[in-house]
């Protein structure tokens, strides 16, 4: 079973050299849930924005 998580932090709290496999990571950036929703790019997990948008009105599980 995969975890994910929503942190709420600020773009300036995001730093990709300390991710565990900093090589791996090709890009980042913040994605508003509408632009998540209507893009037409492959975003894992599949519904991602659906997922966000729940948890964010009805709290996590």
């Amino acid at each position: 079973m995969e975890k994910y998580f929503l942190p709420r932090v600020s773009a300036a709290d995001v730093d990709p050299a300390r991710a565990s496999q900093p090589a791996t990571i090709r890009e980042y950036r913040w994605w508003p849930v509408a632009e998540l929703r209507a893009t037409t790019e492959t975003v894992y997990l599949l519904g991602l924005a659906d997922l966000v948008t729940e948890v964010v009105e009805r709290g996590a599980a």
